[in-house]
């Protein structure tokens, strides 16, 4: 009974016509069936008859339908290719994607790691402007020593009259630098005003020597101004004494020997003091103002409390305690502990061990409290020995010289 069943399923899923067509293909097959009883013989025909039947009714079905087999598969097929170029799409758009946003990530981190390669640390430009700055400043330092180390020494060699060199430098004190004491005893008035306002006694005190009145390593006012005159009478006091041998003039040199020996006492004397007038004019020089040096150096303003701003005028020992506050200030070990890229934290190494080279060197040099306090001690020492032997000299110069 297989042939209604395939008839009927055939009629439901077609349209009227079709539906005709199936509904004889049924009756034709229930005709055969009631005609030809089933029987052994029979039974075979009648299933591969109605079995073509319904084959071919289906495939006419399909046909009209524009569905045959071949089309179908045909279509079934494209569909499905179609969902496959779909699917392939999307993941050639998200691997696309993917890729894009790779390399612009690694685009962007190289961009980073040669922005940070090339980054300076946080003062090179300073650590630059001042070792530029302080090397020109140093040489700059050491002719100006030269010049007055010579003025010093024009006084030791060249005073041939003690009353008037006393009453030269007794008058400069009075004038100046004048001590409340000696105001009081009536020595002198004391300058409550002016340009030397607050130095009063600096040529006999060594503060003055090493600092200025608000503290600081740089002398007030110009490089020839009252502080940087009084240090220079502290020199003078130090090294001269005030009271230089007296010269011999007038004398037969080739027949006189004892007056011979004097002048080579005195040259002995001068060749002494001027290794303490040496280190005092050093010291005082590193001391003194050099203009523009704090905008040469970046040192003018700087973020480290305690130092003025806006000071354009300064000297090379504030300039390196300036770079030093800077250094070691908290913003600047804030960005040393922030570096991450090697060639920033090498050439901030670097840098340090330049500067350091050139404080060594100045090290080498002058070391302010040795220095001063050889300075006093040859002062002392010569004055002790020397000093003496030139007065007994210089008696029995002028004595055998009144003889001839």
């Amino acid at each position: 009974m297989m042939a209604p069943r395939h008839a009927h399923t055939a009629i439901n899923s077609a349209s009227p016509a079709r539906t005709a067509l199936a509904a004889k293909a049924a009756v034709a097959a229930i005709c055969l069936s009631v005609a030809f009883p089933a029987s052994a013989q029979t039974a075979g025909w009648v299933t591969s008859f109605l079995d073509n039947v319904y084959q071919k009714t289906v495939q006419q079905i399909m046909q009209q339908m524009g569905l045959g087999v071949e089309n179908a598969v045909s279509q079934s097929g494209a569909a499905t290719q179609g969902e496959i170029l779909k699917k392939a799409m999307v993941d050639k758009t998200v691997a696309e994607g993917l890729e894009a946003y790779r390399q612009q990530e690694q685009l962007r981190q190289r961009a980073q790691d040669l922005s940070e390669s090339l980054r300076q640390p946080a003062n090179t430009c300073q650590a630059m402007a001042l070792q530029g700055g302080l090397g020109n400043a140093a040489q700059s330092s050491k002719a100006k020593v030269s010049v007055v180390q010579g003025q010093v020494m024009k006084k030791v060699r060249g005073n041939t009259n003690t009353i008037d060199a006393l009453e030269t430098a007794h008058k400069s004190t009075n004038d100046n630098l004048c001590t409340a004491e000696e105001a009081a005893r009536g020595v002198c008035r004391a300058n409550a005003s002016g340009k030397y306002a607050n130095l009063a006694g600096a040529d006999q005190n060594a503060l003055f020597l090493f600092q200025a009145k608000d503290g600081s390593s740089t002398y007030e006012g110009e490089r020839d101004g009252p502080q940087a005159k009084a240090a220079e009478g502290y020199v003078a006091r130090i090294v001269a004494g005030a009271t230089p041998p007296e010269n011999l003039r007038s004398q037969d040199y080739t027949r006189n020997p004892q007056a011979r020996a004097y002048v080579e006492l005195m040259r002995r004397y001068s060749g002494v003091l001027s290794m303490a007038a040496y280190s005092l004019n050093q010291i005082k020089e590193a001391r003194n103002p050099q203009a523009g040096l704090g905008n040469d150096t970046k040192m003018a303003t700087i973020s480290a409390p305690g130092f003025a701003p806006n000071k354009a005028d300064m000297s090379m020992l504030e300039a390196v305690q300036r770079f030093i506050a800077t250094k070691f200030s908290p913003d600047s070990m804030r960005d040393s502990a922030k570096a991450t890229s090697t060639n920033q934290i090498l050439r901030d190494i670097a840098q340090v061990d330049a500067f350091q080279l050139w404080v060594d060197h100045q090290a080498l040099q002058q070391d302010s409290r040795t220095e001063a306090l050889m300075a006093l001690q040859l002062a002392m020492m010569t004055e002790k020995a020397l000093r003496p032997q030139l007065e007994a000299q210089r008696r029995a110069s002028v004595a055998a010289g009144n003889s001839q």
